[in-house]
């Protein structure tokens, strides 16, 4: 016969069940739930040097439109690794008309996009933004035309009628008056996002990226003439990610953090681009985006992003000297003078070393 056990042995026996484990992207994606009716101590979960508790908001200013251009970002939500950082990202939809320094610099936003020359001429105007990293090694910006009305240089613009975002119109007239063309002989009208308006011949030029609107024109059967910014005298790199300096300063952590998740992102999307594509058309896009196209750009990346710098040292790096080529053309533009803005002030390298881990 089996002994029986006292009141007390059934209080004191310890009682067992199935370990609760946790880790940092069960915990961030149950947002809590996992803890419901368990008290926690204060401190009592932690995750390497990191306390888990509730997610860091980080908020990003996109310079355009939800779209594959884009997809590097969204994969970094996708595959959990903003998560696994610890942060809940969130990418603000943008437009020909947006402003991201302003955005950034209101508060609205930690980061933006831009471009070499935008960075620049922004800290000329005093206000201190910085770039810390760069998506794009090779600038797809361009202005595109019709193969049968090419615009192949700079001195093809006068008389023109130009479709350009307000973001682009100062480097725009910087480019003509270093080539000593005046910028009130060309004619700029407000930019949409469907290039349609140079295949319907409303515009003479159409800015846009290479990769984006130069591949819907594509697909369309529009035989088009591509004139690469870079080409045209902008220093390279697109795509540059920039912050201002007291975040750059205070935010170290938090930055470098959510660039360690960009990195992994936008490799994930180099790996696996059509199902990146899919995942913009399907999840994360503006409404209305098309499969085919967005597949047939997710493919052109590979020529723009694990290239030049980034192909040495990893993705998104960023190199000062590309700066100062940036620095060099304002000066010869009469934009600048001489020892008026310092490399320094417009590029850091210690957010993406840190990242990579260098």
């Amino acid at each position: 016969m089996t002994d029986k056990k006292s009141t007390s042995d059934l209080i004191t026996a310890p009682l067992k069940a199935p370990a609760l484990k946790l880790d940092r992207r069960s915990l961030l994606k149950a947002g809590g739930g996992l803890l419901a009716g368990v008290f926690v101590a204060p401190g009592a979960l932690s995750f390497g040097a990191r306390t888990a508790y509730a997610a860091d908001k980080f908020v990003h200013q996109l310079g355009w439109i939800k779209s594959i251009q884009f997809g590097g970002h969204f994969a970094a939500i996708d595959q959990g690794y903003f998560a696994d950082e610890g942060i809940e990202a969130e990418f603000l939809s943008g437009g020909p008309g947006t402003d991201g320094t302003a955005v950034v610099v209101s508060g609205q936003a930690m980061t933006s996009d831009s471009d070499v020359e935008g960075v620049v001429r922004t800290r000329i105007s005093g206000v201190p933004v910085k770039a810390f990293a760069a998506i794009m090694q090779k600038a797809p910006g361009a202005i595109m035309s019709l193969a049968s009305k090419p615009i192949k240089t700079l001195q093809d613009f006068p008389g023109k009628t130009i479709a350009l975002p307000n973001a682009t119109r100062p480097q725009m007239d910087v480019l003509l008056k270093a080539a000593g063309i005046d910028p009130s002989t060309v004619n700029y009208v407000p930019v949409g996002t469907d290039p349609g308006m140079l295949a319907a011949g409303q515009v003479d030029g159409y800015y846009g990226w290479a990769t984006n609107q130069g591949v819907m024109l594509k697909e369309r059967g529009v035989d088009i003439e591509v004139a690469y910014m870079n080409d045209l005298g902008l220093p390279g790199y697109a795509g540059v990610l920039f912050a201002t300096d007291e975040s750059i300063d205070t935010k170290a952590d938090l930055i470098t953090r959510w660039l360690k998740a960009e990195i992994k992102g936008w490799q994930w999307f180099l790996d696996n681009p059509d199902a990146m594509a899919k995942l913009m058309v399907d999840k994360y896009g503006q409404r209305g985006l098309d499969l085919k196209a967005q597949t047939a750009e997710a493919g052109v990346y590979k020529d723009f992003i694990p290239v030049g710098d980034a192909k040495t040292h990893g993705l998104l790096w960023i190199e000062p000297s590309v700066f100062q080529q940036g620095i060099d053309f304002s000066i010869k533009a009469g934009e600048l003078k001489e020892g008026q803005v310092k490399v320094e002030d417009v590029v850091t390298q210690k957010l993406i070393a840190a990242a990579h881990g260098k």
